[in-house]
């Protein structure tokens, strides 16, 4: 048994070397030349390229923003850009580009070779999007996009006099005031703010390159007023975008109570017997008058369908629209309309339909807004309107989901002084 078992131990043993030794006799390697770098400069340099493609190395860039009264040819042509390239890149820009929409403050950048000739020239149209032209070799017009850098932060603080400058104490930025604005439209009450209410918000702040340009989306937000804790949630699914409550209910209603982006000064409220400042007689004043500089957007408070644009009389440049079977709305005393508003063209809520101003019978720039229900004028300050409406069921696990997340960032407030930055 042992001699049998050491035979097999040794015809293993000369198995594997004779495994081995044939494995090796079968690797050959090619005869390649092997490539070696002798010298490190002799590898060319990869270009610099900047932001818009351009090889910085090549050029002497020159900045600058444009100015009041100036075109792309007062500016070309002041770097010595010729009548007829100019022309040509004018007609290369048809249906590419307007270049008519240039205006004052937008930064601009001009690129000349080593000849101190210009042959190429980038036009930020805003902080994202630019244009640039080159015309070297033929004239070539592209447009092109940076992408934003996204961080979140938040913020929290307690209104002693009003919320802007709370919010500014903290040294953010006031469009904040605006979008908190605009989610609780329906649920607080702005006129009627407290000392001691409090706020807190996550949001996004919005940088191009090293440039902050403003924040983003705010993803959750919490209002304590008069007592009252109002948490709202951001949430898309494709089919349905806003803001929600913890239990997935519009905080949108179907109405805007107010037609501006922000909440301006209620100058004279709804009444069935006011002392009319102009005629200098009682009668109903079946509006709410908001004072506001002339030319101060005025915004749809809810889809419809423009049925009446025009001058008439005392009420100035008046539009009506008309949102259901139920509700209409009207501005009055307006300086001009937005483009395009016009009898029969559906708007949506939220959209510029014209300007403040003060037409017809009006001491001041102001809007007058009426609200009707089934054509009985109502006051748009104190009606409660239903809300729009809320999240599909099928999607509320995912929203929960959410919530949690968001809920422990608002929570993390409470422990911090005021606000923190995460990335």
């Amino acid at each position: 048994m042992l001699k049998k078992s050491l035979g097999s131990a040794l015809l293993l043993i000369l198995l594997v070397i004779a495994i081995s030794t044939f494995g090796k006799s079968e690797i050959k390697y090619p005869d390649e030349e092997l490539i070696t770098v002798q010298n490190l400069s002799e590898i060319p340099a990869l270009p610099a390229l900047d932001t818009y493609g351009m090889n910085v190395n090549e050029y002497n860039i020159i900045e600058d923003q444009i100015r009041r009264n100036e075109s792309l040819y007062i500016i070309l042509n002041r770097h010595g850009v010729g009548p007829e390239m100019i022309h040509n890149i004018q007609q290369e820009a048809r249906g590419v580009v307007n270049f008519n929409r240039m205006i004052p403050g937008q930064r601009y950048r001009v690129y000349k070779n080593e000849d101190d000739v210009a042959t190429a020239f980038v036009w930020h149209r805003s902080a994202t999007n630019y244009t640039t032209i080159t015309w070297e070799d033929r004239v070539e017009i592209e447009s092109g996009q940076i992408p934003e850098i996204i961080s979140v932060a938040a913020v929290s603080g307690t209104i002693r006099s009003s919320l802007a400058n709370a919010i500014q104490a903290q040294g953010v930025s006031q469009r904040l005031v605006v979008e908190l604005a605009n989610i609780y439209a329906w649920t607080v009450d702005f006129y009627g703010l407290r000392q001691g209410d409090t706020f807190k918000a996550v949001y996004e702040n919005r940088h191009v390159e090293d440039t902050y340009v403003g924040i983003g989306r705010i993803k959750a937000a919490e209002f304590e007023h008069r007592g009252h804790v109002r948490r709202a949630y951001y949430f898309d699914n494709g089919d349905q975008a806003g803001y929600f409550d913890e239990e997935g209910n519009s905080m949108r209603r179907a109405m805007m109570r107010v037609p501006f982006e922000y909440n301006p000064r209620i100058s004279s409220q709804f009444s069935h017997n006011r002392r009319h400042p102009i005629l200098n007689q009682n009668r109903p004043h079946y509006g709410t008058d908001y004072a506001a500089p002339t030319g101060t957007p005025i915004l749809a408070s809810g889809d419809g369908v423009i049925t009446e644009a025009q001058f008439r009389g005392g009420n100035g440049n008046i539009v009506q629209v008309r949102h259901n079977s139920v509700y209409r709305t009207a501005y009055l005393h307006m300086s001009r309309f937005a483009a395009g508003i016009r009898p029969g063209v559906r708007v949506q809520q939220g959209q510029v339909i014209g300007y403040v101003g003060q037409t017809g019978l009006a001491t001041g720039p102001h809007l007058c807004y009426r609200l009707y229900k089934n054509n009985t004028p109502i006051n748009s300050v104190t009606y409660d309107f239903p809300p729009s409406e809320g999240l599909n069921p099928d999607f509320m696990d995912q929203f929960l989901v959410l919530v949690e997340r968001l809920d422990a960032m608002l929570d993390d407030l409470d422990r911090t002084d005021g606000g923190l930055a995460m990335n």
